[in-house]
């Protein structure tokens, strides 16, 4: 199609835009260097689709295959008279569920593999509200491509917001549209002088800048898991997140599930019908900070853990607790997710603070005993001032309230998995930090 326009006597130079599946579009249209293809804009997209959408961490996705296929694809067809069992309309469903692994079929949907050859100007557009869908995607794509790039993380919260600034013309205006301009009429705008990557960071409310993705400037911190008691949150055990590493042996935290008390996944609700999400899950928490920090980059939990079955299925969130009453009462910073059976890295792929997991084959592991899995979390940025928390959860299945459409398939799961956190098991957060006063240097908007 774009060569097919680029021979049209009204055409000028192209390029791309369009958000989330339109996004996966313009990713694959890259990867095959079409001559006249210019520059992309690519807001909100997937680049692994195994990896970012279809199996979190080898475990399916299956919420959003109802709300999206059935939804926005297979029933809008219905209503405009289409057939729903011809033309493969819904088959994508079965084929997704054929092929557990990162195969050639996978690969073949998957533009993470060949965006290294792209050499074409890229404007990768993220929201922090898509952790579970299309943010790995923006980073990654970003990270990949050579040629002229830069990178938008916005503040957006949740998928509607996201779905919002998409459709509003005022962000195009101050975002897309000098992009455009500079990339496809080559004026001279000032669009390539913003700093390469630009950032909102949660909790702050402002956007920074920094020349690259992780911050060059960031270092590492680390929050050990510990069974002592934080004193501040209703959960399973009410653990802590300390700085020191575990002294002595033997601390571990189990579990058994199905929990009776589940009632919209993980979410439990009283008598009142009034929700809690965190009631029967197993949380850590630190005590508050005694002063601001800012943790933006990558994230890592290494977590020794074991179960009396053969797999077992590890779901984590980060969130950030403000402790005012004026704010919400917890705030997501990042997620991350793995199934023990696919814990397999993949050497030439994987850093210290991001593991890249193989996904080509299943290893059980022996009930009883011991591993340490090393969970990657999706990129993040969130300032934690004085007075505030970090809460780490820990499940094998998430809430259907705060976690849709993005929740997995549950299965028929049984037992009890415990979390070791002692000296012989140090279970650690590892976090990029930034020093504030070199990151407190606010982009102007």
């Amino acid at each position: 199609m774009i060569e097919h326009v680029a021979t049209q006597g009204w055409a000028g130079p192209i390029g791309m835009v369009g958000m989330s599946y339109y996004c996966w579009s313009q990713w694959n249209a890259a990867r095959t260097k079409p001559p006249h293809l210019v520059t992309i804009a690519a807001f909100d997209g997937a680049t692994d689709m195994y990896r970012d959408w279809m199996y979190h961490g080898g475990i399916p996705i299956q919420g959003f295959l109802n709300s999206w296929l059935y939804g926005s694809v297979i029933l809008e067809h219905m209503g405009e008279g289409l057939s729903i069992t011809n033309h493969g309309r819904g088959q994508i469903l079965s084929r997704m569920y054929e092929h557990p692994f990162d195969d050639a079929w996978q690969r073949r949907r998957s533009p993470f593999w060949e965006l290294d050859q792209v050499d074409i100007p890229v404007l990768s557009i993220g929201a922090w509200g898509k952790a579970s869908l299309h943010l790995r995607g923006n980073f990654e794509g970003y990270r990949l491509v050579k040629g002229p790039k830069q990178l938008l993380i916005t503040g957006a919260q949740t998928f509607a917001e996201a779905q919002l600034l998409y459709f509003n013309e005022e962000f195009h205006r101050a975002e897309v549209l000098p992009w455009y301009d500079h990339h496809l009429k080559g004026r001279d705008n000032g669009v390539m002088d913003r700093p390469q990557v630009r950032f909102f960071v949660q909790g702050e409310g402002a956007t920074l800048g920094a020349p690259d993705w992780p911050p060059p400037d960031a270092t590492i911190a680390e929050f050990h898991l510990s069974g002592a008691k934080s004193g501040h949150e209703q959960s399973l055990n009410d653990g802590s997140l300390i700085a020191e590493r575990p002294a002595a042996d033997g601390g571990a935290t189990s579990w058994t599930y199905p929990d009776p008390k589940w009632m919209a996944g993980v979410t439990t609700m009283d008598k009142q019908g009034v929700p809690h999400h965190t009631a029967r899950v197993v949380t850590f928490t630190s005590q508050s900070f005694d002063q601001d920090r800012e943790f933006t980059g990558q994230g890592v939990l290494h977590l020794f853990a074991s179960s009396d079955q053969t797999d077992m299925d590890v779901m984590v969130k980060l969130s950030l607790l403000p402790g005012d009453p004026e704010k919400p009462p917890s705030i997501r910073v990042s997620q991350g997710w793995l199934r023990a059976s696919h814990r397999a890295e993949d050497p030439e792929l994987t850093t210290e603070m991001r593991p890249f997991l193989r996904h080509d084959r299943a290893e059980p592991i022996a009930p009883g005993e011991a591993y340490e899995f090393r969970i990657e979390l999706i990129p993040m940025s969130v300032l934690v001032a004085k007075g505030e928390r970090l809460r780490l959860e820990i499940s094998n299945w998430e809430s259907a309230i705060t976690e849709a459409p993005m929740t997995h398939w549950y299965g028929q799961k049984v037992g009890t998995d415990t979390y070791h956190h002692d000296a012989a098991h140090p279970s650690r957060l590892r976090l990029h930090e930034r020093p504030r006063s070199i990151a407190a240097e606010k982009v102007p908007k």
